[in-house]
Formats: structure tokens, sequence, C-alpha cells
């Protein structure tokens, strides 16, 4: 299938010159791309692997062992190599592997081979993708709507470089050195920390504005879908002159050097600057600087290589008070003059790196802009944290991110087998497993094909994510008003909102406030509706807490009733100070008694709730003067809540665990 030429792509100069600093040094960790819908992303993925020389492997090997690194071989290859036997060479081009979003655990890592089973009776596995990506490109579109499973073993093979596959009677290990490159539009969510740690640089794809540029990139398409063949002979004399760049660039980068003094400037910056944790931002913007100079054609780093290796391998790792590119230069105003060249130390060529990172935003100009989004994805980041859920017994069809549970469908993770019937879903090794001890009764010859009965078959049983619905309850009483908190509420609520978003879940939302609660948000995966309802929230009278909750409970339970899989989760933010009572009446004690009635109730059905007090202070002064703790604990006790109180506005974050 033809590709559409790199050298051919109009700007995206950054994307570019990341894939090709991958290419050059793989160790440097992939790249994530990130950008809104049409802006080329894919196109330039798939234009790579063109420009890479083919590799030497093994031949009959599976996995295409590196012949000549035998510590990374297969157990095969390596007993073969051992045994000083001559292995068969090949060469192949560069494999770029797809990863689909709905690919399952076995379709990634590999399967037990039914056919080889029934035939002779022996286990035999079949090799998955990440076998498939080795020595190669690994390449997921829309990485961040992968499921969570899916990437935590993405995570393990990335950061071993070996793939571990224990289940089914399998217990086998191979080689999976790959360079993951992902995609992924901001609108559609952010990543989990987890999975940005393994991701060496991050760029954004840009949305050309350039009436001219644009023109072009429209051009150039046209003409490349029209006649892919002659496009890409017109292009032939760029694209060989940039795979010869690239060839130059990997045979110079063992020789490149790096200043002491430059490593101490950079982890100066790295800590001091930027606030990046751990020291997997030295380590990335060290490698990228080495390949920078080897794609200049230079066998030293210099200024200008450090400066747009941390544009590259930074921003999805600074931390608030992110600095710009002259901050970097000031800092080397500032900085003694030692500039003994050395070798990098071998630790820094081959440490596994480990790091956590905070989320990005949706625009950001390199590292400078990452301040200006900053404190709305802690907002996001923190609020992850508060909504969790255990497994329990029901069976659900839907898909979501938020919490474990059984499902009917096919793509969800194989945790154990069962007897049913009829069988749907065949767990294949544990229905052989059930068979064999049967064999020789039922007459099976030795080496002929096996024998199976009906109450031999397993089905399997299987989990994923699945979504929730959230019923937020809002205190929009005068009392939060009179703290002038609303605008903390509104920033919680949009955290929410967007986390829900992300977790596939339905949101509705109700307001209490005078004697009534009132639903001012239906049930619904529409965001920006939900975000118009949060932004047009208005406050004032008094606080019927008792009706809001009642309200709440009925909300979730109808909705149960409409969706038996239906899992209801309520948050209430309020701060406890009831006024009004369930009859409508403003009383000195009932309306206080009414609302613990009401949430007794909600903990009686189990319904998972968040409390969130709205009062910053732990004490309130009652009515006599005297210090008391704050209502909203009281009240989260009897939900059986989780407690959550707003922080101080001298604080950076916006809640703290009660």
């Amino acid at each position: 299938m033809a590709t559409f030429p790199l050298s051919a792509i109009v700007g995206q100069q950054n994307l570019r010159l990341a894939l090709i600093l991958n290419a050059i040094d793989p160790s440097i960790g992939g790249v994530l791309i990130c950008g809104r819908r049409g802006t080329g992303k894919s196109t330039a993925v798939r234009a790579l692997t063109s420009l890479l020389p083919p590799i030497t492997g093994i031949a009959d090997c599976q996995y295409f062992c590196d012949p000549t690194a035998p510590q990374w071989m297969c157990n095969d290859c390596q007993r073969r190599y051992e045994r000083n036997e001559t292995l068969p060479l090949d060469a192949r081009p560069v494999h770029l592997v797809t990863l689909p979003l709905n690919a399952d655990e076995d379709h990634v890592t590999g399967t037990f081979d039914l056919a080889t089973a029934l035939s002779s009776g022996t286990g035999h596995f079949v090799p998955g993708l990440l076998a498939a990506a080795n020595r190669g490109f690994l390449y997921v579109d829309e990485i961040n709507l992968l499921n969570d499973h899916i990437m935590d073993i993405l995570l393990d093979a990335a950061a071993l470089g070996v793939n571990r596959v224990e289940r089914d009677t399998i217990s086998i290990a191979h080689p999976a050195h790959f360079v993951m490159i992902g995609t992924m539009n901001p609108e559609e969510g952010h990543l989990r920390p987890q999975l940005l740690d393994r991701i060496g640089l991050y760029v954004e794809a840009e949305d050309e504005r350039d009436p001219t540029n644009r023109a072009l990139i429209v051009e150039r398409r046209l003409a490349f879908d029209a006649s892919p063949v002659n496009f890409i002979t017109q292009w032939t004399e760029a694209e060989q002159a940039l795979q010869e760049r690239i060839r130059h660039a990997r045979q110079l980068l063992p020789s490149v050097l790096v200043s002491r003094y430059f490593r101490q400037v950079v982890a100066v910056l790295v800590d001091r600057q930027l606030h990046a944790e751990g020291h997997r931002g030295d380590l990335v913007v060290l490698r990228t600087a080495r390949a920078l100079a080897a794609w200049e054609g230079r066998r030293e780093v210099e200024l200008a290589d450090i400066e747009q290796a941390v544009k590259l391998a930074l921003p999805h790792r600074a931390r608030s008070g992110a600095s710009n590119s002259q901050h970097l230069s000031q800092l080397f105003d500032e900085s003694p003059q030692g500039t003994t060249n050395v070798d990098i130390p071998e630790e820094i060529a081959t440490i596994d790196d480990d790091i956590d990172v905070d989320k990005k935003g949706d625009e950001r100009e390199g590292a400078a802009g990452i301040s200006r989004k900053l404190r709305g994805e802690q907002d996001v980041v923190q609020i992850q944290a508060l909504v969790s859920l255990t497994r329990d017994r029901l069976v659900r069809h839907e898909a979501g991110r938020r919490f474990l549970s059984l499902t009917t469908r096919h793509s969800g993770r194989f945790t154990r087998s069962r007897q049913a019937n009829p069988v749907t879903d065949i767990a294949f090794s544990a229905t052989i497993r059930a068979a064999a001890p049967y064999q020789k009764a039922r007459g099976r010859i030795s080496g002929g094909k096996l024998e199976l009965h009906p109450d031999d078959l397993r089905q399997k049983v299987r989990e994923r994510k699945t979504r929730s619905l959230l019923v937020f309850v809002v205190d929009g009483s005068d009392s939060v008003m009179a703290r002038q908190y609303m605008p903390k509420t509104k920033r919680i609520l949009l955290a929410f909102m967007q986390n829900a978003y992300e977790k596939r879940d339905r949101v509705a939302m109700l307001v209490f406030r005078f004697a009534q609660g009132r639903v001012v948000l239906s049930p619904t995966r529409n965001f920006t509706k939900a975000r118009r309802s949060i932004e047009e929230l208005y406050i004032g009278g008094c606080t019927p807490l008792a009706t809001g909750l009642l309200e709440g409970l009925r909300l979730a339970e109808t909705e149960s009733l409409r969706d038996k899989t239906a899992r209801p989760i309520l948050i209430v933010l309020t701060d406890g100070l009831a006024n009004i009572d369930l009859s409508g009446n403003m009383r000195h004690d009932t309306p206080h008694r009414d609302a613990l009635h009401i949430a007794h109730e909600i903990a009686i059905r189990k319904i998972p709730v968040v409390l969130i007090d709205t009062n910053p202070y732990p004490t309130v002064t009652n009515e006599a003067g005297e210090k008391v703790a704050s209502p909203a604990r009281e009240l989260a006790q009897a939900l059986d809540a989780d407690y959550y109180q707003y922080c101080l506005p001298h604080e950076t974050n916006l809640l703290k665990r009660g």
C-alpha cells in the first residue's frame, strides 16, 4: 500500500522532527502526537517507516530476533546461538504495527492455538501484536480511548522490552522492543499518567491557518489520491536525501558527546525551573539532544540542541511554574563555565525510566503554555480519584471506563471459565483441560484428535470497564453565596463533567434552593449541554437539604428502574446547614433531622455517595456561639459517603480528604 511521503507534508516541523529523532534513537521512548481531527497525524506516522533501512533478523524466528544482540533473543534463538548453530538470516522492512482500539488481550499478547491442540493434543503459542512490533513501531491511533487493561500490558512490555504471557497453561516470554507512537484528539479526553510516563516526546499537530499552505495541503493530497505512483516518484529524490540523512545520523549517534556542564544545566532546569518529578525528564532531554546533534551532523551537543530537546521532551512533564526558552538562556548565562566534554555514561543510555507526569491542556506552546492550562488540568487529575467503585455481580453490556463489571461482550478481559448452556464464547484451553482426563475412556488414539463432548464446553467469563450515572446534588442556597464559593463549586463540577466525559458516564444534576429540589440537567452524555447547565447555575434562598437528598435518591432509583445495569452515584455538594424541612417549613431542629433521615435511607439502599463539604473550615459556630464540627461531616457519616472538604483560598488543591 502506497504511503504519503514524509517530505511532502506541509508544515508540521516539530511533528516530523520528533518522529525522525525516534528513528535515529529508539531509546528516546516514542512520541505522543496531540491534535484535532484532520491535521495529518496518522499520515505522518505511516510515512516514517518508508524512510528506514531494512533490518536483519533470524529468518525462521517468529519474533525476527536480532542476530547481533543475543541478550534480547527469544529462548529458542538463544539456545541455538549458544550451540554455535548457523542461524539463517534475512532482511525485511521495519514494521509499523497498528493496535486497534477494540483489540483484546489475546490479540495483543498472543494466545493458545486451538487447532494444534485438537490435532496433536499439545499446546502451541500464537504470537500477538507485540511480537509483530518487535524491533519496529507500535502505532496506537486515539490512544487516549484505549482500554485501561490493554494500556497496562503496553506499559509492562515497553518498560521491560519483553512480553510475558501467563495464562491458559501458557507460560512464555518473548522480546518486544518497540517504539510507541500514539495520536490523540484532546477533545476526547486525556491519558493516564502511567502511560504518559513511558512516552518520550510530546508534540502538537498544527492546524494550518495560512490560506496558501492550506491550499498547498489540499493540492498535494488530491495529486496523491489521483496517482500515488506518480506523486511518490516526484518526491523520490527528497525522500532519498532524507533517508540518507537518517542513516548517517544513526551511524554518528554513538560518538556524539555531551559536556558535563550541559548535563548539570539540564538537571537544574528540569528540577528547579520546570519542577518535573523524577529523572526521566533529564534522561529524555539528553537523549533527544544527542539525536538532534547527530541529525545536524555534529559530534557534540550544543545549546540549541538542549533548547529544542526541552521543547519536545518536557511539555507533558513540567509542573506549575514551567519556564520558556528564555529562562534556559538565562540559566546558561548564570551558570559556572565548566565545559569538559565526556561520553554519556552507560547508565544514562540504558536505564529504565520512571516518572509521574501531569496531564496536558488542549492548547500549548512548548513549555511556555503549560502554566496557562495547568490549573484546570490539575482539577481534573484531582477529581479522578474521588469516584471509585468495586466490582459487583451484575452483568453489563455497555462499555465505559469507570469501574470493572462482568460483561456479555466478547472484547472484555477473560478472567475465568464456567459451564454454561448455551456456550456463546468458548474458553478453548479450559474446554480442552476438562476433556483431557476422559480421552482414554473415549477411545482416543495416541496422536489422534481430541474427543470432545458437550459437557466439556466451557464459557469465558469476561469483565471490562463500564460506565455509570453521576447524579450531582448541588446546594444553591444563600449560605454558599455568603462565602462566595460558587466559582469554586463550578470549577469542581466542570472537572467532574470532564472526567465523566472521559469515562463515558452519563451525568445528571439537580439544585436545591428555597423549598424545592429542581432537576436542571436530565441524565445525558451531552458534555456541551452539561457544561452550559453548570455555567448557568445561580443561587439564592434557603437550604432545603432533605428535599435535595430525597430528589437525588428518586432520580437515582428511577434511572436504575429504567436500566437494570445502571450504576448511579450521588455526588453531593453542600455545607450541611439545612434550614427547611421536608414539609417546607423553617423550624429549629426538624430540617437537620429530616436530612439525616433521608441520608440513612440512601445508605440503606447502598447507593455510593461522595459528599463535598463547601465549607473549608473544620468547625462552625452554632446559634449558641459554640464551636462545633461541620454539619456536613455528620451528614457524610449518615450517608456512608466518602467525605471531602473545600481547601482554603491560599491552598493549591481544590479539595482535601476528610
